[in-house]
Formats: structure tokens, C-alpha cells, sequence
């Protein structure tokens, strides 16, 4: 079954990582779709980002901006979403299957929590 990107005109294709990671690309704007229990494999396994986040971040953070898309598997209209230590991370979710997609440099910036994202944390919890 061929998947369109929700965010561009390119088409999914699967990739993989290691022995059980599986995710789709675009072979265009380079957004990853995945589901969550492989979002925590990715997280996990070292090196993940730079086999599989292989996209353009400042293409990424244009189409960041690009709302109303729908679930490449046909469920409707996706919700966006935001990680709950790194909150200035933005990604869409299917509330049917619940199917992720970041842009183009999101995993990589997901993965590691940098000093920064804590500095943020705190002043969030300020307010």
C-alpha cells in the first residue's frame, strides 16, 4: 500500500533501523511517520536519528507550520500535538490509530532533551 505524505506531494516509503525499527519517510519533504510504540524504539536505539531523520530541519520548520493534515492511512483529519518535556516540539497524531508524523529534524531534536529544553521546562512550570 502506497502512503502519500499528508504535509507535501512526495510518498511515504518505508525505512528501517537495527532488527525491529520501521518507519515511512517522505521521499520528498523527508517527515517521518511512525507509530508510538516505534517512536519509543527510535528514541531508544543509538544512532536512530541520523539513519532515519535525514531531512532538511529549516524544511522541516516551514512545513511545521502546515495544519489541517490528514493520517496517511485514511482516518481523517490529525491532531497536532506537542511533547510533553519539549514542548516547543509540534507534531501531528491520529486520534484513530494513533499514528505520529514530525517534520524534517523533529525526531533528532526529540531525542535529546538539551539543557535548553530544561531551562524551558522550569519556566513553564513557573507560570
Amino acid at each position: 500500500m502506497t502512503l502519500d505524505c499528508p504535509k507535501c506531494t512526495g510518498t511515504l516509503q518505508v525505512t528501517t533501523y537495527g532488527d525491529d525499527i520501521s518507519a515511512h519517510r517522505c521521499d520528498s519533504c523527508a517527515g517521518l511517520w511512525c507509530q508510538p510504540e516505534t517512536l519509543i524504539k527510535m528514541r531508544r536505539e543509538w544512532m536512530s536519528e541520523a539513519a532515519l531523520d535525514t531531512g532538511d530541519p529549516r524544511i522541516g520548520q516551514r512545513l511545521n507550520k502546515v495544519d489541517d493534515i490528514e493520517c496517511p492511512v485514511g482516518h481523517g483529519l490529525m491532531r497536532n500535538s506537542r511533547d510533553a518535556e519539549q514542548t516547543h516540539i509540534r507534531y501531528e497524531e491520529c486520534e484513530t490509530c494513533g499514528g505520529i508524523f514530525l517534520d524534517a529534524g523533529e525526531f533528532t531534536d526529540l531525542k535529546y532533551n538539551t539543557l535548553m529544553d530544561k531551562v524551558r521546562g522550569l519556566l513553564a512550570a513557573r507560570r
